[in-house]
């Protein structure tokens, strides 16, 4: 009986030896690839990660490996680490294994959508709005929807009016689909507002007249409470902002 135990032990120390040299191995494989230049770690998809998985599961499930590269073929994003950061974030598209994994294949949130409504049209423009304000606006919600016109002259010489009073969205992306951050729709307003893209679903008057709103102006959304009703108004510019005295 101590015989079969003594055997036993002796394999598992063997097993563990065994492993111990792989991982030194595959570790010299990796340091002889960048002898002589610089080096950086990088995480690689083990398997398929399917689109949709949080920064959370994949490191939950240890879905990602560390792998030493040199650092001049190494894309920029490329991630070092799966920080917290990234734990409610999804891939937005599927990884394939042994592919890297980059910062800018991770979204806010997947974008949710609804169908178009039978008879309307779905036209996707750029809107307005300030961070914090945006993620509040989701697939399914009803909007009204006003123009600052025309676009590129100072503000002395705009005017901003209800153009829509009110629209579905069918579908709007709040976050970071890639590693590219939207852009701001103005220098003067670069700090408080970005553009963001959104599908809205209207008539085909509505439609024609939403494009060119958004070719010629800057397009906000103002979401509508419940049993809001929004009318038509006049345009509002510097001189009338402020109402009769």
């Amino acid at each position: 009986m101590r015989r079969r135990i003594l055997i036993a032990l002796a394999a598992l120390v063997l097993a563990g030896l065994s492993g111990v040299s792989v991982a030194l191995y595959a570790r010299g494989v990796d340091q002889r690839a960048v002898d002589g230049r610089q080096a950086v770690s990088v995480l690689l998809a083990k398997q398929r990660i399917p689109a949709g998985t949080t920064g959370a599961d994949i490191r939950a499930k240890g879905l990602a490996r560390e792998v030493v590269m040199p650092v001049e073929t190494v894309p920029e994003g490329a991630l070092k680490t799966l920080s917290t950061s990234l734990d409610d974030l999804r891939l937005s598209s599927d990884l394939a294994p042994d592919q890297l994994i980059l910062r800018g294949q991770f979204a806010a949130r997947e974008a949710a959508t609804v169908g178009v409504p039978k008879g309307q049209l779905g036209v996707s423009i750029e809107v307005t709005m300030a961070p914090g304000v945006a993620e509040k606006v989701a697939a399914g919600d009803r909007v009204t929807v006003f123009v600052t016109y025309p676009r590129g002259v100072q503000p002395g010489s705009q005017k901003t009016r209800v153009l829509l009073p009110a629209a579905t969205v069918i579908s709007i992306t709040t976050g970071q689909p890639s590693d590219v951050r939207p852009a701001p729709t103005s220098t003067r307003a670069s700090a408080t507002t970005r553009s963001y893209p959104a599908t809205l679903a209207v008539g085909q008057a509505d439609a024609t007249r939403l494009v060119h709103a958004a070719q010629t102006g800057e397009v906000y959304l103002g979401l509508l409470g419940e049993g809001t009703q929004v009318t038509p108004s006049t345009a509002v510019d510097l001189d009338s902002l402020w109402g009769k005295p």
